[in-house]
């Protein structure tokens, strides 16, 4: 690690600021995309296997202004503009897997952007859990991160990735402030950051 370098760490979370007055969307065959589905961590979508194309519905009537980039479709996937899709994709922020899906604007077809699932692909086993603030789950015979009210980095960890998720705890997402200059820079609309203690 490069010790010269000191990074401000974030949760990855769905911004809910307006989200309620932003166009709405549907996820109209998540039943079937998901069914059998059982994740397994380290996996591109954890393991999902897409045997049918993701259908989502978007209706402007229910919201106004443009569509967000981002938003958060199940507690593991995004949903994503072709604008954040390629801003990730030619970044050297982290790994990512994408996902195409069908959307239909209001009955409309190509009305506007292409939209992508995508997944967070890196995992880190990037905690000091002597110097962290951490609360772990009880019931189970694994270890799995509840909270992380305080989060020190390992010393010897490899902070290359930009944005990762925890190994004991899957579903967070951590990203640093390199990647949330970019993110802000760009103007992307539905990431939102909630900065970690130290």
């Amino acid at each position: 690690m490069n010790h010269d370098v000191q990074r401000e760490y974030y949760r990855l979370v769905q911004e809910v600021e307006g989200l309620e007055l932003a166009p709405g969307y549907v996820w109209a065959n998540k039943k079937e995309v998901l069914s059998g589905y059982w994740p397994v961590k380290g996996k591109p979508f954890r393991g999902l296997v897409f045997r049918e194309m993701p259908k989502f519905f978007f209706d402007k009537k229910e919201g106004h202004g443009r569509l967000w980039d981002a938003y958060l479709t199940t507690t593991t996937f995004w949903l994503i503009s072709q604008r954040l899709k390629v801003l990730l994709e030619q970044s050297s922020l982290g790994r990512f897997a994408f996902q195409e899906v069908e959307v239909d604007y209001n009955g409309r077809m190509s009305e506007g952007d292409a939209y992508w699932l995508c997944d967070f692909v890196d995992y880190l086993d990037c905690v000091d859990e002597e110097k962290s603030d951490i609360e772990y789950q009880d019931d189970v015979s694994f270890k799995n991160y509840i909270d992380l009210k305080g989060f020190v980095l390992k010393e010897d960890v490899d902070t290359q990735s930009h944005a990762f998720r925890l190994q004991y705890s899957p579903l967070t997402v951590i990203v640093d402030d390199v990647f949330v200059a970019a993110m802000r820079e760009c103007g992307v609309v539905g990431f939102d950051f909630i900065k970690l203690s130290k």
